[in-house]
């Protein structure tokens, strides 16, 4: 006999009593639902199940002891990514085809020691290069090496008015110049390079931009020529009048030539082996400040060529409000038909006081709380040796709700995503 036949025989008392309590059972059970359904969505704010990306930068290590330790640390604090100098100070960290390896180094090949250490605590490793930063100072830096590039290739260094070098606006920095060919194909060729015989989840360009400063830079002989050529003019005796058509037409020939490097690696990033993410680090400044700011650093129309995946403010306000002002810059500036990621880079508060020391800002935790109600969903800290440095240390994202990284939770999918 069915349920149904039973149930239409049982005294209608009885069936209305059965009837209420299947009610409340049917309640219960739904109410018991939705509790677990907040419960289960209740996590902490900023946790690693709502952070896509927490990035941290490193510089170098020179010996796998102390890289073990510090991509320990990394993994400890909960970081999900590591941005690691690859070509800095005119050198590369790596036995290089294209340019010098950093002399200390004598042939060894820290980046694929990273490559595998990163791996095997199931971090991605993105492969950053200082683009048009060359040189340091070493006059102000004796400690630090002097790259030979420039001495082979001296028609290649940017230069300011009167041949005057790119360190007296931007302190210690000699940049390489973006008009020049054979400079764009030198990075170019650097990325290639990295990404054909590295397993790297992503290519970053720092420093991809002009010098930042008083001063503005492309005096050099070799630019004042291309642009007299093809403008009929020498750009030295353009006056720096933002509204005048002749200045905004050197600008804009300025921005050319950092936007075509980025289309250049791009270019190679699509024939790379392996899914490789594009990110470049900009200075999150208003579209106003486009004339008056000598980086020359046209973001707004890489997004809109679509030859970035990922974009890096530099958020290095000593305020919220300034943070907030800056990233708001950047989000109102995405174009709706691209899916470009925006990983802002934050400063940490740092103990000790240097000119380059991060002074005044708030601990990172804040900082975040920014971020999710804007919608970004993923940042990087600056720098690994600064948290050390800092009152937050390896606590710094606990506040989050975020958890230290196990290395035995790697597993197969987690060492794909790392490599590609």
């Amino acid at each position: 006999m069915r349920f149904d036949e039973v149930h239409a025989k049982q005294h209608p008392i009885s069936r209305q009593l059965k009837s209420a309590h299947r009610r409340i059972v049917i309640f219960s059970l739904w109410a018991l639902f939705v509790v677990l359904s907040i419960l289960a969505t209740a996590q902490p704010c900023g946790s690693t199940h709502t952070w896509r990306h927490l990035g941290v930068w490193v510089l170098p290590q020179s010996s796998e002891t102390s890289i073990t330790k510090q991509l320990d640390d990394v993994v400890a604090a909960g970081f999900t990514d590591v941005f690691i100098k690859s070509f800095y100070h005119g050198f590369t960290i790596y036995p290089s085809r294209k340019a010098p390896q950093r002399p200390e180094l004598n042939g060894k090949d820290l980046l694929a020691v990273y490559v595998r250490e990163t791996r095997r605590r199931g971090l991605r490793l993105h492969a950053s290069l200082a683009t048009f930063y060359w040189e340091v100072d070493t006059s102000h830096y004796p400690h630090l090496p002097r790259t030979p590039l420039f001495d082979k290739h001296q028609q290649w260094k940017l230069l300011l008015r009167y041949r005057s070098q790119t360190w007296k606006t931007e302190q210690a920095h000699s940049f390489a110049n973006p008009a020049h060919p054979e400079v764009r194909r030198f990075v170019a060729d650097l990325v290639e390079e990295v990404v054909s015989r590295y397993s790297v989840a992503g290519v970053n360009l720092d420093f991809i931009r002009y010098p930042d400063g008083p001063e503005d830079a492309g005096y050099d002989a070799f630019t004042r020529k291309l642009y007299a050529k093809r403008f009929g003019i020498d750009p030295i005796t353009i006056d720096r009048i933002t509204t005048s058509a002749q200045w905004r037409r050197w600008v804009w020939f300025r921005e050319e030539q950092v936007l075509e490097t980025v289309r250049l690696v791009r270019d190679h990033l699509h024939s790379a082996p392996r899914n490789v993410l594009l990110s470049v680090d900009v200075f999150p400044a208003p579209k106003t400040d486009r004339y008056t700011s000598p980086p020359f650093q046209n973001w707004r129309e890489m997004l809109a060529r679509g030859d970035v995946d990922v974009l890096i403010p530099m958020a290095y306000g000593t305020c919220l409000e300034g943070i907030e002002k800056e990233l708001r810059t950047v989000l109102d500036a995405l174009p709706p038909e691209r899916a470009v990621a925006v990983w802002p880079a934050l400063a940490i508060q740092k103990r000790t006081t240097d000119r380059y020391g991060a002074s005044g800002h708030p601990p990172i935790a804040h900082q975040a709380v920014i971020l999710k109600a804007l919608g970004i969903e993923g940042f990087s800290v600056f720098c690994y040796d600064w948290i050390l440095d800092s009152e937050e240390r390896l606590a710094l994202l606990q506040p989050l709700g975020v958890s230290p990284r196990k290395r035995s939770s790697l597993s197969g999918s987690t060492q794909r995503d790392a490599a590609t």
